[in-house]
């Protein structure tokens, strides 16, 4: 059987249970399998399928089938035009994520500090270290399954520290301020945002992903709260806390902030989505 007409017969599986994205997915599996590109995989379509490829292949599209994540399948995914290493226990990057990140790269003065906080893949502190070489950054997750995926994301940046940090214990932020000559410019952060009772309601593939990179709390807002109490920790007082948010969270971030002596702004995103909520003080 030639790779076409393997990856026809693929796609056709596929189909049965993802009917919209079966030709994406099976091209992402199949190169992944093949160790190429989607281009070099359209050149090889007229060779022979090897029998242990096509075992492989098979393998990855029994777990798609059980809903485990392609992108834990392959182990990494795209953001801000970087390859992000995943794995299971590491929360996958999404593309609204990408709005906080430029954001977060706006507001970061040339040469300035940063902290990204419940960091994950550590794919915002990657993005904004790409694009601007700050002079000091913080990667600061608390899963230590999470972690080794931060340090080979930001293994090209020596100027991004990877820590293992608890965005609601007060005795870390402490701890980090003590190594500080001074504030840092900026912090970003996605938190934790879903409200706990709607977890299980879900998409299947979201189950896959850690719970406690979902689990906002009773309204989702519990990280929100503790990151702003906690902030002037470890921020300049002229400095910037940028957080992405849930649909209809917004308002409810922004008075977080206001509480604290915050001016506020938000940014929407494609879907005309109010996504990241900015803080600053005069």
């Amino acid at each position: 059987m030639t790779v076409g007409e393997f990856r026809r017969d693929c796609a056709k599986s596929i189909g049965t249970f993802a009917p919209e994205e079966a030709h994406v997915l099976c091209d992402i599996l199949l190169a992944n399998v093949l160790g190429c590109d989607r281009s070099a995989l359209l050149l090889s379509l007229d060779r022979e399928m090897e029998t242990e490829d096509a075992r492989r292949m098979a393998e990855a599209v029994s777990e798609l089938s059980l809903g485990v994540p392609v992108q834990y399948i392959v182990g990494s995914c795209w953001f801000y035009n970087r390859e992000i290493k995943v794995g299971r226990g590491c929360f996958i990057p999404r593309g609204d994520t990408e709005f906080l990140a430029a954001a977060a790269v706006a507001a970061l003065p040339e040469g300035g500090s940063f902290a990204d906080l419940c960091s994950g893949s550590g794919c915002i502190a990657a993005a904004v270290a790409q694009t601007l070489k700050p002079n000091k950054g913080y990667a600061l997750e608390l899963s230590r399954k999470a972690l080794p995926y931060a340090e080979e994301n930001l293994k090209d940046f020596p100027n991004i520290a990877v820590r293992r940090f608890d965005v609601l214990d007060e005795e870390d932020y402490l701890a980090l301020a003590g190594e500080l000559d001074e504030g840092l410019d900026v912090l970003v952060s996605n938190p934790p945002y879903i409200p706990t009772d709607d977890i299980a309601s879900l998409d299947v593939q979201v189950h896959y992903e850690p719970e406690t990179a979902l689990d906002g709390g009773e309204d989702g807002l519990r990280y929100y709260r503790e990151i702003v109490r906690l902030a002037p920790l470890i921020l300049k007082r002229n400095g910037t806390i940028l957080f992405e948010v849930g649909i209809h969270q917004s308002a409810d971030v922004c008075n977080i902030l206001a509480g604290a002596g915050y001016s506020t702004a938000c940014i929407k995103d494609d879907r005309k989505i109010e996504r990241v909520v900015l803080g600053k003080k005069d």
